[in-house]
């Protein structure tokens, strides 16, 4: 069980200019200041101008989705696509390197693409282990992802509780440790569920729904006026919301260099942070207004976990730092259900009606597997 890195923003004031500052601390001791994250404006400015370039300098948490993208997604649902298969394609075998590249970037990156126009998903991920002349593939229960920013942790909890059954089952049936299994194949099964015109689900990223979910009203104290907060901030986008709206606006942000979920000020019109209405502006994975939710405790809301806190499993005993991981790791059941197969090393799987993603946006060679002709 490892800590975590602690951090938190501030603003600071030099001579004309508000500095935003993302701060690193290790057991309550600061480290360094995030320079990717650090933003510097006029102190007359609004707080959104520290995020108004977040897109064009590659800071931002959205995709970029244009007609050539749309157009796979609808081949993939027109194949009822479920299954993609990413392979390792270098001459000698890497398996940590593998793994590395695909739980950090490959498969969010898909899964992200995938979760474009979706109220969630359901995935599931295998590997193929070689070990010790045998072929065995591994494979996680399913898990639901209802938030594009939860797409990171879901995905290193996945990995991290495959390889722990991988290495608990090689060691006690091959007598071998982790190290010895070779990866070069993994499957990821993916279940899209669309958003539909009559849904107005607008979920909070479960960092937030975990520690905060008896602070927040999804739906509004009063639907008409949020209604009409929303109409207006769309509007007013690119211009300066009406000094005559009293309200406190925060949006997230993920740092770059920890990849670190965080809520920052959008617009702060109320110093009486108790009494003044304030909402958090959520976002698609390409960064469209999805809609406001109302926080009934910013104070609660915005606070991180200091304090040595360790979160106990009720139903295995393992240990967390992390509340997500924890919800994480009740959702797909302790991995109780985590199935292994032996396969024949020699066998040649065939498939027909495979769709390859283009390698000039994903990066890497994804195929996916289509389960219907078209």
């Amino acid at each position: 069980m490892t800590r975590r890195t602690q951090s938190r923003y501030i603003f600071d004031i030099e001579e004309n200019s508000r500095v935003f500052r993302h701060q690193f601390f290790v057991n309550g001791v600061r480290r360094a200041d995030c320079t990717t994250c650090e933003s510097r404006v006029p102190v007359s400015e609004p707080y959104h101008h520290h995020w108004r370039n977040d897109v064009q300098d590659n800071r931002g948490h959205w995709i970029q989705i244009g007609p050539e993208e749309k157009d796979i997604l609808n081949r993939i649902e027109d194949q009822a696509i479920e299954e993609f298969i990413l392979c390792d394609g270098s001459t000698a075998a890497r398996t940590n390197d593998f793994l590395l590249e695909a739980g950090m970037d490959a498969v969010p990156q898909l899964l992200r693409f995938l979760s474009y126009g979706t109220e969630k998903l359901e995935a599931t991920v295998g590997f193929y282990v070689d070990v010790k002349k045998e072929r065995m593939y591994y494979e996680s229960s399913p898990l639901n992802i209802e938030h594009h920013l939860d797409i990171g942790e879901a995905v290193d909890m996945i990995f991290s509780m495959l390889l722990e059954k991988i290495s608990n089952y090689v060691l006690l049936h091959q007598r071998v440790p982790l190290e010895a299994c070779v990866i070069r194949r993994m499957k990821v099964t993916v279940k899209r569920f669309c958003a539909s015109s009559k849904s107005n689900s607008c979920k909070l990223p479960l960092q937030y729904r975990v520690k905060n979910a008896a602070e927040v009203n999804e739906n509004g104290s009063n639907k008409p006026d949020l209604k009409k907060l929303s109409e207006t901030y769309l509007n007013q986008m690119d211009q300066h919301i009406p000094a005559t709206l009293k309200i406190n606006l925060y949006t997230f942000r993920v740092c770059s260099t920890s990849k670190e979920l965080y809520a920052v000020p959008y617009l702060l019109r109320g110093d009486d942070v108790e009494n003044t209405p304030t909402f958090i502006i959520q976002t698609d994975v390409v960064g469209d207004f999805q809609g406001l939710v109302e926080i009934r405790n910013i104070r609660k809301f915005l606070r991180m976990d200091t304090q040595d806190r360790v979160f106990e499993c009720r139903q295995c005993q393992s240990h967390f730092v992390d509340r997500v991981h924890l919800a994480l790791h009740k959702q797909i059941s302790c991995g109780r259900n985590f199935m292994v197969w032996h396969m024949d090393k020699d066998a040649i799987e065939l498939h027909e009606n495979c769709l390859p993603l283009p390698k000039q946006y994903f990066k890497y060679d994804w195929v996916g597997l289509a389960s219907k002709r078209v």
